[in-house]
């Protein structure tokens, strides 16, 4: 396993008023143990796979939620 070599520190994300850091296009990496703003998969220090949605069933729930209601929001804009 790669250990995190602070180069994530970089691509750290602030905490969000209202809506969850997901929604918000931030991502988690566990080995670092940090949410950053990135576009790829992969985190940008460690090489680990970046965690793009809660693990919490309510939390999850919530998410999948405001997901549909964004998109439901875009199709009556087209």
């Amino acid at each position: 396993m790669s250990k995190c070599k602070g180069v994530c520190d970089r691509y750290k994300a602030t905490k969000t008023q209202g809506g969850s850091r997901y929604a918000n296009g931030q991502k988690r990496c566990q080995s670092c143990e940090l949410f950053i703003n990135w576009e790829g998969l992969w985190c940008p220090c460690c090489g680990h796979r970046l965690r793009t949605m809660p693990r919490n069933r309510i939390y999850k729930e919530k998410f999948l939620q405001s997901k549909k209601i964004i998109q439901k929001e875009q199709d009556i804009l087209l």
